[in-house]
């Protein structure tokens, strides 16, 4: 039984797996511009995992994220994303970073080629459904500040967000791989 699934028995002696992860992709950068996820099933909740990611250069990268709602044609860079998330680094110091107007969601992690890699995990909610925000939450490691942070995020606009863009401020990713799962019954 896959972690964290629960297993109903169904009329007819069927299973049902909820909470179970079902890979869609896993895309691995390679001195990439962007990594863009175009199908995400049809799942009301998505989740994320974002290993070894490192920059091509020393200059300081976040890895952020981009909606579309076009199927990946283009992806909405307006100034509608919402972010509300705590960081604290190795020396215990901690600090609050709220906006409301970036965009992207942004700084899931910062990278560039000197420090050891980043990663992290995100889940995402209400992508598939017109009729609620979107929503993200996540965790990460940001090995160029020793940072972990954990928080959220908002696109507080209510429609179909159908495809996504995982990319570097500036440059590109050297290494890094992100895999993007449903989750069954959610």
């Amino acid at each position: 039984m896959p972690l964290g699934a629960a297993r109903f028995g169904l009329l007819g002696g069927g299973v049902l797996d909820l909470g179970k992860l079902e890979l869609i992709e896993t895309q691995t950068a390679s001195t990439s511009s962007s990594l863009d996820f175009t199908d995400l099933g049809s799942y009301n909740v998505h989740f994320m995992t974002l290993n070894n990611f490192q920059a091509d250069t020393s200059t300081a990268a976040e890895g952020n994220i981009r909606l579309s709602n076009n199927g990946g044609s283009s992806f909405i860079s307006t100034t509608n994303y919402q972010r509300a998330w705590f960081r604290i680094n190795t020396g215990g110091t901690t600090t609050e970073v709220r906006s409301t107007n970036a965009t992207s969601f942004d700084s899931f992690f910062v990278i560039d080629n000197d420090f050891k890699a980043s990663g992290g995990y995100a889940y995402f909610y209400n992508l598939l459904d017109s009729s609620k925000y979107s929503f993200v939450t996540f965790h990460s490691w940001n090995s160029r500040f020793d940072y972990a942070n954990f928080g959220g995020f908002v696109l507080p606009v209510a429609e179909t967000h159908n495809a996504l863009r995982l990319f570097p401020s500036v440059n590109n990713f050297l290494t890094g791989t992100a895999s993007l799962y449903g989750i069954a019954e959610s």
